[in-house]
């Protein structure tokens, strides 16, 4: 089933993606950079206050399942632990919302609401990974996201301001919802099991720190920015984030299986199996995505004016140094899931404790005169350090290596990458040559690739039998 999940959950990725790029470019042309940050920055609020809403459970969750394939039993336990967590949630955002109401005028109710119906829904959507199934969580996503460009679509053009920003994420939160409560019913009879609860404690125990230390680091820095700047700078900041994660949620689609399948191998304690699978990983996302990211990075310029529109023009740098940003979570991503995947987490506590205070020292050095830019700026560092210090760990404590050709499938995109950067200045500013010579630099990285024998047609067989039904 493995081989049919993949090619659903590419399909189901590529098509969320396109839609989410629509929706994006629609959003930002119908409401502009204002709002657009305004959203951000209670959305980060939000993400600050709910930190304590999953502390680990969901991985848990998963991993569980994926070895015990009792979801009856796994979800029925899951989901009162993740109630009661959601509920603690909601009380301490009610009394943030009672000492400070200025933070949370106007849009707090919305937007509340918008969270819990989207907790609540990937509650039910993330067991169906663990029994690395593909098809129903994503049909769910994918309905979510049509209802929410839709929503845009109608709002944008009659209420164009921050109120009618959000409620197009509170019709999509509300699609969403209702589609859990309706696939709630392949679980039954659900079972709450006393023991089980407590080894997801046990596994969850280090995320009682690592999640809440993420959900800081990753939503404080907005917050930073909107204090230290204005909205448009957020705006800035989180359209092209948005922008830039297209290629982020299509490499993760591809990952979504290697941390049960990882689960599974570890509970067989086949560490060969696991780096065998590091290895695949690692390499065919460097076969597939590097021509994107080159191509991307080429028309950086035509991207940014033609999804977001004129008034995100000054973005185009801060859109450049995310998709180095993403370039570096690729790469690292494989060895996360593996720390996870293997009960290696603990130290990450550490991980996430530097990198929270790093993003803070850097955020308050660099936003002030940087803007948006210096946010990215202090990410792109946190995760270049954060991502070797957890590839340090895989390798010290399962002995597990990186991809020794590594460097010899990034050192050619970095060539093309310079010189077609070069080339394209002395093109004259015609939009379909350039589209043209564009295309032609991750096809010349191809053929490095085939004459450094790097890639084979072996490789495109192995792929295409990887994505066979089964």
């Amino acid at each position: 089933m493995i081989g049919r999940n993949v090619l659903i959950q590419m399909t189901s990725g590529s098509l969320g993606s396109l839609i989410s790029f629509f929706t994006l470019a629609l959003a930002a042309r119908l409401f502009g950079p204002s709002v657009l940050g305004n959203l951000a920055y209670i959305i980060s609020l939000f993400g600050l206050t709910f930190a304590i809403s999953d502390l680990g459970f969901s991985r848990a969750h998963v991993h569980f399942t994926a070895g015990l394939k009792k979801a009856g039993k796994t979800f029925g336990t899951f989901i009162r632990i993740k109630l009661a967590l959601l509920f603690l949630s909601f009380l301490i955002v009610i009394l943030i919302a009672l000492v400070n109401k200025v933070s949370f005028k106007g849009l707090f109710s919305l937007m509340l609401l918008y969270e819990l119906f989207t907790r609540f829904a990937e509650t039910v959507f993330i067991t169906f990974e663990g029994l690395q199934q593909a098809l129903p969580q994503n049909t769910a996503r994918i309905i979510g996201k049509l209802f929410r460009l839709i929503a845009v679509a109608a709002l944008g053009f009659v209420l164009k301001n921050n109120l009618g920003y959000s409620l197009t994420f509170v019709v999509e939160g509300l699609i969403l919802a209702v589609i859990a409560l309706v696939l709630i019913r392949r679980f039954k009879p659900l079972v709450y099991s006393q023991a089980l609860a407590k080894k997801y404690f046990r596994y969850s125990l280090p995320f009682f720190a690592i999640v809440p230390l993420s959900y800081l680091q990753s939503n404080g820095i907005v917050v930073i920015l909107k204090n230290l700047t204005n909205a448009t700078q957020v705006g800035y900041f989180s359209a092209t984030f948005g922008l830039a994660s297209f290629i982020k949620s299509l490499f993760g689609a591809v990952m979504i299986f290697f941390f049960p399948k990882i689960s599974t191998l570890f509970l067989k304690k086949d560490i060969k199996s696991i780096q065998h699978y590091a290895d695949l990983a690692i390499r065919y996302l460097l076969i597939i995505f590097i021509p994107i990211f080159i191509f991307a990075f080429l028309v950086r310029h035509e991207l940014v004016s033609l999804v977001l529109g004129s008034a995100f023009s000054p973005a185009v740098s801060v859109f450049s140094l995310f998709l180095l940003g993403m370039f570096l979570l690729m790469i690292f991503s494989p060895y996360d899931h593996i720390l996870f995947a293997t009960r290696q987490h603990r130290p990450l506590v550490k991980v996430n404790l530097v990198s929270l205070a790093l993003t803070v020292l850097l955020s308050l050095i660099l936003i002030p005169s940087l803007g948006a830019r210096g946010a990215v700026l202090t990410n792109l560092i946190v995760w270049a350090i954060s991502g070797t210090w957890r590839l340090w760990l895989v390798k010290s404590r399962l002995k597990l290596k990186l991809l020794p050709q590594i460097f010899a499938f990034i050192s050619p995109a970095v060539i093309i990458l310079l010189f077609f950067s070069w080339f394209l200045t002395y093109l004259p500013s015609i939009l379909m040559l350039k589209l043209l010579m564009t295309l032609l630099a991750p096809t010349v990285y191809l053929l490095i690739l085939f004459s450094l024998k790097l890639i084979s047609l072996k490789d495109f067989k192995y792929f295409t039998n990887l994505i066979k039904f089964k």
